[in-house]
């Protein structure tokens, strides 16, 4: 079981140490505060320290075991079709923006990596968008043009090196993939002194911000700051209503061993449906042998049977690749911003100490140290030519009017559709070990599970966020919220955000 409560460990998890930095305890000063510590707090907060800057890291469970280290963990900029939509968008000057600033964040983990002299299987690598469908292949030959034209050296192709035929792909050279906690782990290390801390299992509640300075508060004492950066994945303060303006997506992935030559050296990703997305990387015997494949994504707490998910990777696998026996399976959660572009800087146009960057639609990894450098320039003062394009407070009326209203709309049909929905009641339910069940306590809505020894655990279904009734994932053994994406444990602590609040314990009898 992972460390922050549910089920499944990611391989980049099960294979690098736990991490056992101090909880904060009391008040400390720095110039800046970092909150979360995935791939976009870690490298602000190494980038500001190297700065000269004094900084706190803040993380609500452990270091690099939220999403960050939970991918499928390729760096590069070609995101499946993202130029063509990006052109059509933003304009040619736009997604040349959107690619010259990705080919940047590749190449600083590059350099990262060769300062520092940090072993994390850091490699290149070609990365595929392919389809196996006839009815795509001119979607493919599009996106090299768009690419093209946004100055990515992209090239059309049908030659790979899978072990199955495909149609048409998109390809792109000179990209990387690497072991994200081998990474930034020795990142985190190298944090605390001369002023600085990492502070884990401290839960941020609030930031209050005056016109001198930031205070962070958490549930074991506050921090006072020059500059707060949330890099929570999504904000947990709804000041800049990015619940709003991004929406969760859920997407899963396994590992298992291959033969050496089963196993891609380059990325692939697949533009059909359901999405595959397959690399390779060293074992702990650095024999080149373990295939991670992903996908089979959904919006989190609709899917009744998420252990399907894993069901179908499996099937894929077996069939493609001859694997059979699977060595790790895991799920995480990323947020698609509107206008397909991430919101990264101020946090409102009224916040002049306060930042944030969200909504990295899957492709975190660049994206995250993409805004660690727009960030960091930010904090410097320093001017960056960037930073209009990724602009948090911005808002594109044609780009995202209906994206906007269709996601919203979803979220209100929920909140309203979920108390309607026929539920057994409380004298009906019979949970057998392992499961969790939403059910009717006269006019309350109450998760339950039964654990293993037998024990019923009740917690009101409400959403600590905003008040949407959660459900239950029967693959990860979790409690998550269809609206903003929060996810709970089985005894309702929180395991994701925005929600920073556990669900509420009831008593059954009422």
């Amino acid at each position: 079981m992972k460390d922050d409560g549910s089920l499944n460990a990611s391989l980049w998890v099960a294979t690098t140490p736990e991490t056992d930095y101090p909880r904060l305890e009391g008040d400390v000063r720095v110039d800046v505060s970092v909150l979360g510590g995935g791939i976009t707090g870690l490298t602000t907060a190494h980038l500001l320290k190297s700065e000269g800057k004094t900084v706190a890291l803040v993380e609500a469970n452990r270091i690099v075991c939220g999403v960050t280290g939970y991918t499928t963990a390729k760096l590069t900029v070609g995101h499946s079709l993202v130029y063509r939509r990006l052109v059509d968008t933003f304009g040619e000057d736009g997604a040349r923006t959107y690619a010259d600033s990705n080919r940047a964040a590749i190449e600083r983990v590059g350099e990262l990596v060769d300062e520092l002299r940090i072993e994390c299987d850091f490699e290149r690598a070609s990365n595929f968008a392919y389809t196996e469908s006839a009815d795509r292949v001119d979607a493919i030959k599009r996106e090299v043009a768009a690419a093209e034209r946004a100055g990515v050296e992209a090239h059309f192709t049908t030659e790979t090196e899978l072990s199955f035929p495909i149609l048409g792909a998109a390809r792109v050279d000179g990209q990387a993939q690497f072991h994200p906690r081998k990474y930034l782990l020795p990142l985190a290390a190298a944090l605390p002194g001369d002023g600085s801390h990492v502070f884990e299992r401290t839960r941020a509640h609030n930031v209050e911000e005056t016109d001198g300075r930031c205070t962070v508060v958490t549930d074991s004492g506050r921090i006072n700051a020059d500059h707060v950066v949330v890099a929570t994945h999504l904000p947990f303060l709804d000041r800049g209503l990015f619940f709003a303006k991004a929406h969760p997506a859920m997407s899963y992935a396994i590992a298992a061993e291959v033969s050496e030559a089963a196993a891609p050296r380059g990325m692939y990703i697949s533009i059909d449906q359901p999405t595959r997305s397959i690399r390779s990387t060293p074992t702990q015997e650095a024999e080149r042998r373990m295939l991670v494949v992903g996908g089979e994504g959904h919006k989190p707490g609709l899917e009744e049977d998420t252990q399907r998910r894993y069901e179908a990777l499996e099937r894929f696998l077996a069939e493609r690749f001859e694997a059979h026996s699977i060595a790790h399976r895991w799920s995480a959660h990323d947020y698609m911003p509107l206008d397909g572009v991430p919101y990264i800087g101020r946090l409102r146009r009224g916040s002049r100490r306060l930042y944030v960057a969200t909504g990295f639609a899957k492709w975190g990894l660049t994206k995250g140290t993409l805004a660690a450098m727009l960030i960091t320039d930010a904090i410097l003062d320093r001017a960056n030519p960037w930073a209009e394009f990724y602009d948090a407070k911005r808002l594109k009326p044609l780009a995202s009017a209906g994206t906007f209203a269709k996601e919203n709309g979803q979220v209100a049909l929920h909140f309203v559709g979920a108390r309607l929905k026929r539920r057994e009641t409380l004298d009906h339910v019979d949970l057998v070990p392992n499961e969790g069940r939403i059910v009717r306590l006269g006019h309350r809505h109450v998760a339950m599970f039964r654990d293993e020894d037998g024990a019923v655990h009740a917690l009101s279904a409400r959403c600590t966020h905003l008040g949407c009734l959660v459900e239950w994932n029967t693959a990860e053994r979790t409690w998550d919220c269809p609206c903003h994406g929060s996810r709970f444990t089985t005894t309702g602590a929180v395991i994701e955000g925005p929600a920073v609040t556990p669900l509420r314990a009831v008593h059954p009898s009422g």
